[in-house]
C-alpha cells in the first residue's frame, strides 16, 4: 500500500504493527525463546515512526472542528497550517522508514518466523483449553487498571487504559475464531471502551500540540491558542464521565 501511495497506507502499517505486537503479547506463554520480545521491539519502533503523521492528522482535524465563529479565522488558519506542515514532514519521514531496507528485512523475519515459530510444549494443547486463559489475562490487565480510574486521574493513566482496552479488543478478536460469540462480545465491549478513551486521548494530544506552539506565538495567536487549549481540556470531563458510567454499568 505504501509503495503504491494508497490512501491511509501509513496508518494501516501502524495498525498492523499494533495487532502483531498484541498477538505476540497474547501468546507469550506458548512462545519459546527471546525472538518474540525482539520482534515486538522492532514492531514498536516501526509503529512509532508511523504514528506521528497519523496523530497530527487527527489533531489538525480536531482543532479545526473545535474552532468556533468567535475565534479569529486568520489565527485559526495559521494554527491549522502549522499543524498541516508538520503532518507533511512526518508523513515523509514515515514513508522513508516504511520503505527502508530495515523494514524489508523485518518483513522477511516475520514471514520466516510465522512459517516455523519456536514454541513451548503448551502450544500442542487444544485451543479451546488454552485461549480462554490467555484472553482472560488480557482482559484482566485492562480491568485492573480501569478500576483505578477516577475523574481526576492524570491523562497518562487514562491513555494507558486506552492501550489496554485496545489490546483486549485485539486479543478477543483473535480468540473469537475459536471461542465464538463470547469472545466476539468481549471484543465489541472493548471497542466501545476504546472509542471513548480514544476521543479522550485525541483531545489530550490536541491540547499538548497547541501548548507546544505557545512559546513562539505572538500575543494574538497565543490568545487563540489558549482558547483552543481550554476547550480541548474541557472536553475531557464528559468523556471521562461517559466512560466511567459505561464501564461500571457493564
Amino acid at each position: 500500500m505504501v509503495e503504491k501511495d494508497e490512501d491511509d497506507a501509513i496508518h494501516q502499517v501502524r495498525v498492523s504493527c499494533r495487532r502483531l505486537r498484541s498477538n505476540l503479547k497474547l501468546f507469550k506463554k506458548v512462545l519459546a525463546g527471546g525472538w518474540s520480545a525482539e520482534l515486538r521491539a522492532e514492531l514498536a519502533g516501526l509503529a512509532l515512526a508511523c504514528g506521528e503523521a497519523r496523530d497530527l492528522e487527527v489533531i489538525a482535524a480536531l482543532v479545526q472542528e473545535t474552532a468556533g465563529g468567535e475565534d479569529d479565522a486568520a489565527q485559526v488558519e495559521l494554527i491549522s497550517g502549522t499543524l498541516r506542515a508538520g503532518l507533511a514532514d512526518a508523513a515523509s519521514r514515515a514513508n522513508t522508514v516504511v520503505t527502508s531496507d530495515e523494514t524489508a528485512a523485518l518483513l522477511i523475519r516475520l514471514q520466516q518466523t510465522a512459517a516455523a515459530p519456536e514454541l513451548k510444549p503448551r502450544a500442542d494443547e487444544r485451543c479451546a483449553d488454552v485461549l480462554p486463559e490467555l484472553l482472560a489475562g488480557a482482559v484482566g490487565v485492562f480491568t485492573q487498571e480501569a478500576d483505578k480510574l477516577q475523574p481526576w486521574t492524570p491523562d497518562d493513566d487514562w491513555h494507558e487504559v486506552r492501550l489496554l482496552a485496545k489490546r483486549a479488543r485485539y486479543a478477543a478478536k483473535t480468540c473469537a475464531a475459536v471461542l465464538g460469540a463470547e469472545a466476539e462480545a468481549t471484543a465489541v465491549q472493548a471497542a466501545k471502551y476504546q472509542e471513548l478513551l480514544g476521543q479522550h486521548q485525541d483531545h489530550c494530544a490536541a491540547a499538548d500540540a497547541l501548548v507546544a506552539l505557545l512559546p513562539a506565538a505572538e500575543p494574538p495567536l497565543a490568545f487563540t491558542l489558549g482558547r483552543l487549549v481550554e476547550r480541548h481540556r474541557a472536553a475531557r470531563k464528559p468523556l471521562r464521565e461517559e466512560f466511567l458510567t459505561l464501564y461500571h454499568r457493564s
